[in-house]
């Protein structure tokens, strides 16, 4: 339970650095296929927390 806690912390902290990232991928997406406003926006969010995860994960290793 103690590790999943630190994982969390770790993706707070990182949380604001993987929207940039997230926004560029989002945007190279939209160039391939057509996508509504709305659905950007929840791509834009769910890969800001996946990126976030994957680097919190990283950084507990």
């Amino acid at each position: 339970m103690q590790d999943i806690m630190v994982t969390l912390v770790f993706m707070m902290a990182v949380l604001m650095f993987s929207v940039y990232p997230a926004i560029k991928i989002v945007a190279f997406i939209a160039k391939r296929k057509t996508l509504s406003s709305k659905m950007e926006n929840y791509l834009t969010l769910f890969f800001t927390v996946l990126i976030s995860l994957v680097a919190a994960i990283f950084l507990k290793i």
